[in-house]
C-alpha cells in the first residue's frame, strides 16, 4: 500500500510540476532537434523570441535568443514587450516561441502574435520548452 501511495504522489508531482504539456492541434510546434539544426545551419531565418522570466533565461536559453522576460504574457506590458519584435522580424522568418515548457505562456504569445498580424505558417512554440531542451543530446546551442 505505501508503495501504491508513493508512486501515486510521484505521478501528481511529474503532471504538477513538469511534466510534459499537452500540444493542441491549433497551434505549430518545432522540435528541439530542429531549432538546433536552424540555429547551427540557417539562423538568419529563424527570430528565436523567448518569454522565460529574467532568472530563467540568465540560467539558460539558446543560442540567438531574444530575451523579452514576457512570461506568462497575460499583462500588457509583457504583451508590450512583444509587440516591440514585430518590425524586427523579416518577411519568410520562422518565429520560434520559448518558454519554460512549451504551454500556457506560449500559446498566449502564439496568440497575440497571430492577432498581430503575423502569419500562423511562420509561427512555432518549442516542443517542451526551455526546460524540456534534451541538454544530454544537444548541448552545443546552449548559453549558460
Amino acid at each position: 500500500m505505501k508503495g501504491l501511495l508513493l508512486s501515486f504522489v510521484a505521478v501528481l508531482v511529474f503532471i504538477g510540476c513538469g511534466g510534459k504539456v499537452e500540444q493542441k492541434a491549433k497551434y505549430n510546434y518545432i522540435s528541439a532537434e530542429k531549432t538546433a539544426e536552424l540555429i547551427k545551419n540557417d539562423s538568419e531565418s529563424i527570430v528565436l523570441v523567448d518569454i522565460q522570466e529574467k532568472d530563467d533565461f540568465k540560467e539558460e536559453h539558446l543560442k540567438g535568443a531574444v530575451s523579452t522576460y514576457a512570461y506568462p504574457v497575460k499583462t500588457d506590458e509583457e504583451r508590450a514587450r512583444l509587440t516591440a519584435l514585430i518590425p524586427t522580424i523579416k518577411s519568410g522568418q520562422k518565429i520560434i516561441i520559448i518558454c519554460p515548457r512549451g504551454g500556457g505562456g506560449a500559446n498566449r504569445a502564439y496568440d497575440f502574435f497571430l492577432k498581430s498580424g503575423l502569419k500562423k505558417d511562420t509561427l512555432f512554440t518549442l516542443t517542451d520548452g526551455q526546460y524540456g531542451w534534451p541538454r544530454e543530446k544537444i548541448s552545443d546551442v546552449l548559453v549558460k
